[in-house]
């Protein structure tokens, strides 16, 4: 079977499923699976990683483990 066929056939099961349960399990893998983005170095990265990065993010600026953009430069120059 192709991955057309594959999509179809997957398409019409979903449309029978009448369980609340069942549906928010494939919901589940769906969003696990699903690329938002990618590092810098070209890895693709998966919502929940995605948010995890964000969270750290935030929390390595709350810290104040971060430079300015004239900081940057100015060790830009350096170089």
């Amino acid at each position: 079977m192709n991955i057309e066929s594959t999509k179809i056939d997957l398409a019409k099961q979903l449309f029978n499923i009448n369980k609340e349960s069942v549906l928010s399990k494939i919901k589940a893998i769906l969003d696990k699976e699903e690329i938002v983005a990618y590092t810098t170095d070209g890895k693709p990265l998966s919502r929940k990683t995605y948010l995890e990065a964000v969270e750290s993010a935030e929390k390595d600026i709350d810290n104040g483990n971060y430079i300015t953009q004239s900081q940057l430069l100015a060790n830009l120059k350096k170089w």
